[in-house]
């Protein structure tokens, strides 16, 4: 702010927030924030009438809860795993309960407010759930490869929030592309600095289209069954240990 920049990009939610209470006139583009709205950084997705606009990383949900079902066709119960303290993830966390009443399949919170808690909640876990679904949870993300150790060690397979996290041990998700993310964001940039668009009026951005990424070494550790329709449009990885 205090260089006097022509515009600013913020990624991820606390970043956004930061610099939307740094300055009301310089224009600001966020990115990977799930809900400008419920951040706080707009009025609303569709009229942001500040000085803020940008793209939202809202994962596709309802599919990803859908995948799950298909992946464990057996499951009664799903534990919910996430930072309480982040607001992207509650929302998120909102969408996965909305769908699981849905199809009839209980859940159950399985919180965190640190990294160094989530193994004695994962767990716990064992034997009280027949999968873990979990957001794009930046808590959760850097902890993955803790909680699909213990989660493996359980047989109970991860749904995750993104492909990122299949790659550490999550079994599939459907997902989005966070370098096409970029590059919407960077048109809105253009406009903005080029042609002289006003962020109050542009509203929040989202991808549309989504990947399918199944972990083959999960699917083989699990012994499950991926129906043939899924594994002809997915991609599919390995554990990265590194």
């Amino acid at each position: 702010v205090s260089d006097k920049c022509d515009l600013i990009l913020a990624i991820a939610t606390n970043a956004a927030q930061s610099v939307a209470n740094a300055t009301d006139t310089i224009p600001i583009l966020v990115t990977a924030v799930t809900d400008p709205a419920d951040a706080g950084l707009v009025d609303s997705n569709e009229k942001p009438g500040t000085n803020v606009s940008g793209t939202s990383d809202l994962t596709p949900v309802e599919e990803q809860i859908d995948l799950l079902s298909q992946l464990v066709p057996d499951c009664k119960k799903v534990a919910l795993l996430y930072n309480s303290g982040e607001s992207n993830s509650v929302f998120q966390i909102g969408l996965a309960k909305e769908k699981l009443d849905e199809l009839g399949i209980e859940y159950q919170d399985a919180t965190v407010s640190q990294s160094s808690e989530i193994q004695q909640v994962v767990e716990s876990l064992a034997g009280k759930v027949d999968a873990i679904y979990t957001p794009t949870d930046n808590l959760i993300a850097s902890g993955i490869a803790t909680v699909a150790m213990v989660a493996n060690q359980a047989e109970i397979p991860i749904i995750p929030g993104e492909e990122g996290m299949v790659k550490k041990g999550g079994l599939a998700t459907y997902g989005i592309n966070y370098f096409d993310l970029g590059k919407l964001t960077a048109t809105q940039a253009v406009d903005i600095i080029k042609n002289g668009a006003n962020p109050a009026d542009m509203p929040i951005q989202y991808l549309t289209d989504f990947n399918l990424t199944i972990n083959e070494d999960e699917v083989s550790a699990l012994g499950v069954t991926v129906p043939s329709d899924l594994l002809e449009k997915a991609t599919m990885v390995k554990t990265d240990t590194e």
